[in-house]
């Protein structure tokens, strides 16, 4: 009798996690996604951001005409694209939060398939940037920094080296920031052999066929809030220590 119970509850208990599963495979899979460009409606090129993660820029996409009140939320990567393969087929505004915009750098987009949109805005500043290494390792940095319109004010402009490619004014995203004040353009030289950071992770560096990363960064404040903006990300290969 004991065998003919169990049995029975097996078979019932097998029923069950069958009609579960059904239960669960009746969802369908987001059958869509997004991807493009953030960029300067002015200069038609890529905006710069900080590197993905807590200091990225949030990019959010809000379901229209369906009564969704959450949005679907990933960050822009640091060379201004932007990129998320599982979305749901519909229509979408899609907005750059919180971003060193000037106003708001939104859009609508209609998600059938992987769809691209780009995205079209006003930096606070714009940022140019080119590097020399000489022999013994400096680098000597070219750097030009202009706010988007005479209103706004440069707060600081700084220049940052970095191990790897992700380069930021986040203490995780840099191996060292110099501030420079409010010097908007010029040049200013890194002398990699007196930096204690290049000599500890030197091995890092070799590891990384001698390439080191360099950016400058331009913080404008506006209501109040600081909101910063980059030059791209330069890649520099330096000579070997000997």
């Amino acid at each position: 009798m004991n065998k003919i119970i169990n049995i029975g509850l097996t078979a019932l208990f097998a029923c069950f996690v069958a009609a579960c599963e059904n239960d669960i495979d009746n969802y369908d899979a987001p059958n869509g996604g997004v991807y493009g460009t953030i960029y300067d409606k002015e200069t038609n090129e890529p905006v710069p951001m900080p590197v993905p993660g807590s200091s990225g820029v949030m990019m959010s996409l809000y379901e229209q005409n369906t009564g969704a009140t959450a949005s679907v939320d990933f960050r822009a990567r640091q060379d201004g694209t932007f990129e998320h393969t599982k979305v749901f087929n519909g229509s979408y505004r899609i907005q750059a939060k919180d971003g060193p915009f000037v106003g708001v750098c939104e859009g609508y987009v209609t998600v059938n398939g992987q769809t691209q949109v780009d995205l079209y805005t006003i930096p606070f500043s714009r940022i140019s940037l080119d590097v020399a290494v000489s022999a013994d390792n400096k680098l000597t940095l070219t750097y030009d920094a202009k706010t988007s319109n005479e209103t706004l004010q440069l707060t600081d402009v700084s220049v940052i080296w970095n191990y790897a490619p992700g380069v930021d004014v986040n203490n995780a995203n840099h191996a060292t920031l110099s501030s420079l004040g409010t010097k908007a353009s010029g040049t200013h030289v890194i002398d990699l052999m007196s930096d204690t950071e290049f000599i500890e992770n030197h091995y890092k560096i070799v590891s990384n066929k001698n390439r080191v990363y360099v950016r400058v960064a331009a913080t404008v404040t506006a209501e109040s809030k600081p909101y910063v903006n980059y030059s791209r990300v330069v890649e520099v290969t330096v000579n070997d220590i000997r």
